[in-house]
C-alpha cells in the first residue's frame, strides 16, 4: 500500500471505530468478540481506503471529480513533491461533486487521482482535463514513485498543447500494470471549472467525432441565419436585419473563443487575444443583443426612457470592459462579463414583456425567444459559478437555448417584415382608392389600363373608353347638401361597378366624372352599353328625405384606331363628353363615322 492510503487507512479506520466504543466496551470480557470487531472495522478501513482506486478497466462514467482529492495552494507555488508530500500528511480534501469547480479568481487547484491497472500491459487512455479557457495546467503521471509522464500547456501558451476545441484540453497517458498516480495542477484568473474524464483511447476517438459533427451543425446553422439576414438587410435596407445579423456573428466568436475554436482556428500563436476575448465578447454579444432588441421592439416608438436606460447600459458595461483591460484586472473583467451577461438575458425578458403589454405583436415572439435565451444562458453561467451542477446538459444549455432563441428571433422578424408587407400593400392599395365611391382613382386606372392598352396594340384588338359626368351636380350640392351629393357619387358608382365586366377598368376620374376601359369591345357595342348605363341612371333616382332626386349623366364614347398613346384615346372620349353636354345632357355621344365604320 502507498504511503498516502496507509494514512487514508488510519483516518477511515478512526471514522468508523469511533461509533462502536460502546460496542467495543460490551465485548471487552469476550475475547472471540473482540477479534470479530477488529476484523469488521480492518476491512470497512480498507475499503474505503481502496475507494479512492479507479480500476482502468472499470471506470464510472463521466467525470470523476468525486473519486479525487484537492489541494488549493495557500501562497507560494508547489513543485510536485511537495504536493505529494502534502498529500502523504491527509492535507488533501476529498471532491464532493463529478465537476470540480472554484468560481472565478481561485488560487491555483492540485488534483490527485489513483489508478490501477489490473493487467499485464500498458494501457491507452484519453484524459480530458479542464476547459479551453484554462491559463495553466500540469499533468503529472507518477508510477513506482517516478514520473512516468508530464505535460504542461494552457491557453497562456501560444500554441497550447493538447487543446483539443468543444472538449478542453486532452492528454494521452499510458498507465502500466499495477498502481499509478496522476496529480494536475490548475491555475486561471477566469472560472475555474475542471471536468476530469478517463476515456479508453479508441472510444474517446469516437466520443470527439461526435463532438465536432455537433458543432458543425451549430455553427453551419447559425451561419446560414447570418448570411440570410445579412442578405436581406443589404436588399431591404432594415437595420433590424443588420443588427440582428450582428449578434449572430458575435454570438458565433463567443461561442468559438470559450470552445477552443478560436484559440485554436482564429488566433492561434496570440496568447494575449486569449487572455480577454471570452469576457470582451460576452459583453459585446450582451450589447449587441439589446441594439437589435431596441430597434426590433421599436423603444424610440413606445418606451423612449428604456431606450436610454438600454444605451446607457451599454456604454457603462464597453466602458467598464476597457477600464479592466487597461489596468489589467482580469479578475474584475470576468466578474464584469459574467454579470453583464446574466443581467442582459434578464433584460431580454423585462423588453419583451414592456413591449407586450405596450400590446405590440412582435413582443410576443421576442419575449418567447428571450426566455429560452434566458433559460440556456443563466444555465451555463450558474453552472460555471459552482451554483448549479456542472454537467453536459448545463454546459450546453446555453447552445441549445441560442439556438432555438436564434430561431425564434428569425421567425420573429420574418413576421414582421411580413406585417410590413402587408401594411405596405394596403398602403399602395389604398393610395389607388378613391376613399369615398371604393372605386380605383385616376393614378390606379392608368397603371392597371396601361398593360391592356399595350396588348390591345400589340395584337390589334379593340378597345373603347366610356368617360360620364354627372349632369348638373353642382345644382344637386348647392340645392340638397354635399351629402346628398356624396350619396349621388356613390349610388352611380354602385351601379357602375354592377354592370361592369371582370375585365373592364373603371375609376372615378375626379369630381362627378367617372371612366371605363372596355376590352375587346367595339364602338357599338361600347354606345349600347353606355346607353343603358344612361337609362339606368335616370331611372334610378336618388330617394332624399322629402323627395326623389332624378339624376341624369353625360357619355362620351371613343375606340381606338390610330392612336398613339392611351392618353389620345382618352382625350378622344372627353371631346365626345364635351359634344354630348352641348347637345342637351343626358345622352351618348361618340364619334359617327367610325360608328358606321364599325
Amino acid at each position: 500500500m502507498q504511503p498516502a492510503s496507509a494514512i487514508q487507512s488510519i483516518h477511515a479506520f478512526r471514522l468508523v471505530a469511533a461509533p462502536v466504543t460502546g460496542l467495543w466496551s460490551l465485548g471487552r470480557h469476550s475475547g472471540w468478540w473482540r477479534k470479530l470487531l477488529w476484523a469488521v472495522l480492518l476491512a470497512v478501513a480498507s475499503g474505503l481506503a481502496q475507494a479512492q482506486t479507479l480500476q482502468l478497466t472499470n471506470l464510472p462514467q463521466g467525470s470523476l471529480g468525486e473519486h479525487a482529492r484537492m489541494l488549493v495552494e495557500d501562497g507560494r507555488q508547489l513543485t510536485l513533491e511537495e504536493a505529494r508530500a502534502q498529500l502523504r500528511e491527509g492535507r488533501f480534501r476529498q471532491g464532493d461533486r463529478p465537476v470540480l469547480n472554484y468560481g472565478i479568481g481561485s488560487r491555483p487547484v492540485w488534483v490527485h487521482l489513483e489508478v490501477f491497472n489490473p493487467g499485464t500491459t500498458a494501457l491507452a487512455f484519453r484524459l480530458v482535463a479542464g476547459t479551453a479557457w484554462i491559463d495553466q495546467i500540469d499533468v503529472f503521471v507518477v508510477h513506482n514513485n517516478q514520473v512516468s509522464s508530464h505535460w504542461q500547456t494552457g491557453d497562456e501558451n501560444p500554441y497550447p498543447y493538447g487543446l483539443t476545441p468543444g472538449v478542453g484540453f486532452t492528454f494521452d497517458p499510458q498507465f502500466a500494470p499495477g498502481r499509478s498516480e496522476l496529480y494536475l495542477r490548475v491555475q486561471t484568473n477566469d472560472v475555474l471549472v475542471l471536468p476530469l474524464e478517463l476515456t479508453p483511447a479508441t472510444k474517446a476517438v469516437a466520443n470527439e467525432r461526435f463532438v465536432h459533427y455537433g458543432y458543425g451543425f451549430l455553427y453551419g446553422f447559425l451561419f446560414a441565419l447570418f448570411a440570410y439576414n445579412s442578405m436581406l438587410f443589404a436588399g431591404l435596407r432594415e437595420r433590424s436585419y443588420l443588427y440582428y445579423s450582428l449578434y449572430l456573428a458575435i454570438l458565433v466568436l463567443l461561442n468559438m473563443a470559450y470552445t477552443g475554436h478560436g484559440n485554436a482556428w482564429l488566433w492561434s500563436g496570440q496568447p494575449w487575444i486569449q487572455q480577454y476575448v471570452i469576457l470582451v465578447l460576452m459583453v459585446l454579444f450582451g450589447s449587441s443583443g439589446l441594439i437589435f432588441a431596441s430597434r426590433f421592439l421599436a423603444l424610440g416608438e413606445h418606451a423612449p426612457r428604456v431606450l436610454r436606460t438600454v444605451r446607457q447600459s451599454i456604454w457603462l458595461g464597453l466602458g467598464l470592459m476597457g477600464l479592466c483591460i487597461a489596468t489589467g484586472y482580469r479578475e474584475g473583467a470576468a466578474l464584469l462579463a459574467f454579470s453583464f451577461l446574466s443581467l442582459f438575458t434578464l433584460g431580454m425578458a423585462g423588453l419583451g414583456i414592456l413591449t407586450v403589454r405596450h400590446g405590440r405583436v412582435a413582443g410576443r415572439y421576442f419575449l418567447a425567444a428571450a426566455l429560452c435565451g434566458m433559460v440556456g444562458t443563466i444555465t451555463t453561467t450558474l453552472a460555471a459559478w459552482g451554483w448549479l451542477p456542472f454537467t453536459p446538459v448545463s454546459y450546453h444549455a446555453v447552445e441549445v437555448g441560442i439556438v432555438v432563441e436564434a430561431t425564434l428571433l428569425a421567425l420573429a422578424l420574418t413576421h414582421q417584415m411580413r406585417q410590413y408587407q402587408l401594411a405596405s400593400l394596403r398602403a399602395t392599395q389604398l393610395a389607388g382608392i378613391d376613399p369615398l365611391t371604393g372605386l380605383h382613382n385616376r393614378r390606379a386606372f392608368l397603371e392597371r389600363t396601361g398593360p391592356i392598352w399595350s396588348t390591345a396594340v400589340r395584337n390589334e384588338r379593340p378597345l373603347t373608353v366610356i368617360m360620364l359626368d354627372i349632369d348638373h351636380f353642382k345644382r344637386v350640392n348647392d340645392q340638397y347638401g354635399h351629402e346628398t351629393g356624396d350619396h349621388a357619387l356613390v349610388a352611380i358608382a354602385r351601379q357602375l361597378a354592377l354592370a361592369c365586366r371582370d375585365g373592364d377598368i373603371l375609376a372615378r376620374w375626379g369630381g362627378e366624372e367617372f371612366m371605363l376601359l372596355l376590352p375587346e369591345t367595339s364602338l357599338e357595342q361600347a354606345r349600347s352599353f353606355a346607353e343603358r348605363l344612361r337609362q339606368s341612371i335616370e331611372a334610378q333616382g336618388l330617394p332624399t328625405e322629402h323627395e326623389t332626386i332624378v339624376l341624369t349623366a353625360s357619355f362620351g364614347v371613343a375606340e381606338r384606331r390610330q392612336h398613339s398613346h392611351l392618353e389620345d384615346l382618352l382625350n378622344e372620349a372627353d371631346v365626345q363628353l364635351y359634344k354630348a353636354k352641348q347637345g342637351g345632357r343626358n345622352r351618348v355621344s361618340c364619334e359617327e363615322t367610325a360608328l358606321n365604320r364599325s
